[in-house]
């Protein structure tokens, strides 16, 4: 599973659903302050993976207890956090935060795990697509995050497919 915390570019969105399906994730949540992820340019970025994936646009609150109800661990991109480990569970809803700001304060505090992508160069930082699209394959090339369709956790919600 795939939560969007207030990312602001609608690119970054596009980028991160269609990473999110390329890579097996079961579905996106987009929490209050995403880009529409219907919008002209988060659909022409998702090249049609916004069709296929189930989008759902959330609360954050009511988001995360749904989360946490259905057995996913909220795990939190952030810069400078260590690399996922290989013992996991199975469940696990990836946290991509705003571009500028990070994660908002109640998905971090909800995170039972921070990751991050191991920086060798001299950059600081990487563009959250970037940065998110890692993570996922990180996450998901082992098999990891569950067979059941994640989306259901959050139902109840305008769910678009």
């Amino acid at each position: 599973m795939l939560v969007l915390d207030a990312l602001q570019d609608p690119g970054n969105v596009g980028t991160l659903v269609r990473s999110a399906e390329a890579l097996g994730a079961r579905g996106v949540v987009a929490l209050r302050g995403t880009a529409d992820p219907w919008g002209p340019k988060a659909v022409r970025a998702a090249a049609g993976a916004a069709f296929r994936l189930p989008i759902v646009e959330a609360d954050a609150a009511e988001a995360l207890a749904r989360l946490q109800a259905a057995g996913y661990a909220l795990w939190a991109a952030e810069a400078g956090a260590p690399p996922p480990p290989p013992a996991r569970p199975a469940r696990i809803a990836l946290a991509v935060g705003n571009e500028g700001a990070g994660l908002s304060a109640p998905v971090r505090e909800a995170a039972a795990a921070r990751v991050g992508v191991p920086l060798r160069g001299p950059t600081e930082s990487l563009n959250a697509a970037v940065a998110g699209s890692i993570l996922l394959y990180a996450l998901l090339g082992s098999g990891a995050g569950g067979s059941d369709s994640a989306s259901s956790a959050v139902r109840g919600h305008t769910a678009t497919s």
